[in-house]
């Protein structure tokens, strides 16, 4: 039905034009996770700050293809091969969603990327010559791999010996030597061990991983990280036969076959790979083809707590070279194969940068605590959230006469269910919007703001469960509550629930419930309004009879969705 990554994970496919021929794909794709820093340095790693993290795993695939190695069947000879591609740079940058306050203590940091820096390693020797015929010969080898050696010795001699010999040489000399060795070990153990033991655990975790690979052939690859702005840069190039990295050097000579071209200075080595005397021979089989390269970065993302938004935007550029070689004569006009002509080497003066036209942009804006929630009930227990101040975001704040109010945002224990404040609120909503005081959350109304409203969101990833939403509330005031929830924006079968007691009134336990997914057929209450994926609930809260009155209020303790 869907990948395990799949409720966490955002993808598109974007089509790459230069100018209007679609030349490639970029293939983009997001994982975010919510991330709880739970390290600790000393004391005062206990107080803990609203801000939230993410981990953001953003992978681009890039295609691009030579329409020309399109055509494989044998042919006569050629004088040129036009237009492959020969360098591409791309990079990947993090910064915040357009539209979003600029806060400059929103930090992106780079944790890993890939690839690191790939060099074919591409060793070449050749000779040429002309006597009264011509003679070009050329070798090619390919190492890659490592080779550790390491040798150890120790080595040593005593000698011990006695010599006494008198100056007389009538005597006789005394000489002898000794050798003699003696050990003795004694060990004596006494041990006593007493071991007690006992254990206890509890595990809760998240994995998650995905796979991508690329293979290069006579292709380089080099990453640069730039550190002001955290985000990878890639430069992939062929380096063989000829290296579109080294070769840089330009005469200025345009290709007569493509004005925006010039000719590169290549060395001989280089060019007696392309051209033997007889034959022209064609790029790498990867510029021939097309290329497949494949980006990953993993950022780190942390979003001030006295930041509203969760959005950010990831951006991709894609520039791209083409590069051409032609047989020529002297003066630079195209030939047929001849032992006298050269081979010349052009490539695009300026790159090309790739866009996506009409279709999906190149950059990508998500949302990170809507992507890194986690499907509800999956962790065992319900998805409920109580508003306890620790667990908000961003904490409420009732609006004045002259601050206007600042949506809450709050999300449970288990980054399952996310709450948060979707009133539109007027220029001048006085005293409206949402309150704190120790665990409620206290929906006041005005005269110019007699409505508020909050949207939960869950994700869902069976169609076998029942699931039942669970409000723990009560009126505040004389006047009761009108709650109107809209699941999925479905208004045409919108819910609504009136709130007319008080806390504990009647010996109530103030729980509304209502039955978001019921599968018993016998049952008139057979129905089901949830999806899979994201689940929305929007409850709009407003007085009985959609007037304001002073004595109204509406109080909530809990939230929960729970599955049977």
């Amino acid at each position: 039905m869907f990948k395990k990554s799949d409720p966490n994970s955002f993808s598109k496919n974007c089509a790459l034009y230069d100018g209007d021929n679609e030349i490639g794909t970029l293939l983009l794709e997001y994982q975010v996770t919510r991330y709880d820093d739970v390290q600790v340095q000393n004391a005062s790693s206990v107080k803990k700050s609203r801000q939230r993290q993410y981990l953001i795993h953003a992978t681009q695939r890039l295609n691009l293809y030579n329409p020309s190695g399109l055509v494989v069947k044998p042919g006569s000879n050629t004088t040129s091969y036009d237009n492959y591609p020969v360098l591409v740079q791309t990079s990947m940058l993090g910064t915040a969603a357009a539209g979003s306050p600029d806060d400059s203590s929103l930090s992106w940091e780079l944790k890993d990327y890939s690839p690191k820096t790939i060099n074919t390693t591409i060793q070449s020797s050749g000779t040429t010559g002309t006597s009264s015929g011509s003679t070009t010969a050329s070798s090619t080898s390919h190492t890659s791999g490592s080779s550790t050696s390491q040798t150890n010795s120790y080595d040593t001699s005593v000698s011990v010996g006695m010599n006494d010999s008198l100056s007389d040489p009538t005597n006789i000399g005394i000489s002898g030597s000794s050798t003699a060795s003696y050990g003795h070990s004694s060990t004596t153990t006494h041990e006593h061990s007493t071991t007690h033991q006992s254990s206890s655990s509890q595990s809760r975790g998240q994995d998650s991983s995905s796979s991508a690979a690329m293979s290069i052939k006579d292709w380089g690859a080099y990453a640069l990280v730039n550190p002001t702005v955290a985000g990878p840069t890639w430069l992939f190039g062929q380096e063989f036969p000829w290296n579109a990295i080294d070769c840089r050097k330009t005469t200025e000579t345009v290709n007569p076959n493509n004005k925006d071209q010039v000719q590169i200075v290549v060395p001989s080595a280089m060019t007696a790979r392309l051209y033997d005397g007889v034959s022209l021979y064609p790029p790498s089989q990867l510029s021939m083809f097309g290329v497949n390269f494949v980006m990953k970065s993993l950022w780190l993302v942390t979003i001030p707590d006295d930041s509203v938004s969760d959005e950010v935007t990831v951006s991709h550029t894609v520039d791209y070279y083409a590069g051409s070689h032609l047989l020529q004569d002297a003066s630079g006009l195209q030939q047929d194969s001849d032992p006298s002509k050269v081979v010349n080497v052009y490539m695009d003066k300026v790159p090309t940068i790739l866009n996506a036209a009409s279709g999906p942009a190149l950059s990508t804006t998500i949302d990170l605590a809507l992507l890194a929630l986690m499907p509800a009930t999956v962790q065992g227990n319900a998805a409920v959230t109580g508003f306890s101040p620790n667990r908000f975001i961003v904490l409420p704040v009732q609006g004045t006469s002259s601050t206007p109010p600042v949506p809450f945002k709050i999300v449970s224990a288990g980054n399952d269910l996310l709450v948060v404040d979707n009133t539109t609120y007027p220029s001048s909503a006085g005293a409206a919007g949402f309150s704190l005081a120790e665990t409620l959350l206290t929906a006041n109304f005005s005269q110019s703001c007699a409505a508020l409203s909050m949207t939960l969101y869950f994700k869902v990833v069976d169609t076998t469960k029942d699931y039942t939403l669970y409000l723990k509330h009560w009126k505040l005031g004389a006047t009761g509550v009108m709650l109107t929830l809209t699941i999925n924006g479905d208004t045409d079968n919108a819910i609504t629930k009136y709130v007319d007691a008080a806390e504990a009134e009647g010996g109530e336990n103030n729980i509304t419930t209502i039955a978001l997914r019921n599968q018993n057929y016998a049952s008139v209450n057979y129905h089901d309004y949830l999806q899979l994926g994201l689940n929305a609930i929007q409850i709009d809260i407003q007085p009985i009879g959609k007037q304001y009155t002073a004595d109204c209020a509406y109080q909530i303790r809990a939230v929960s969705v729970a599955a049977s």
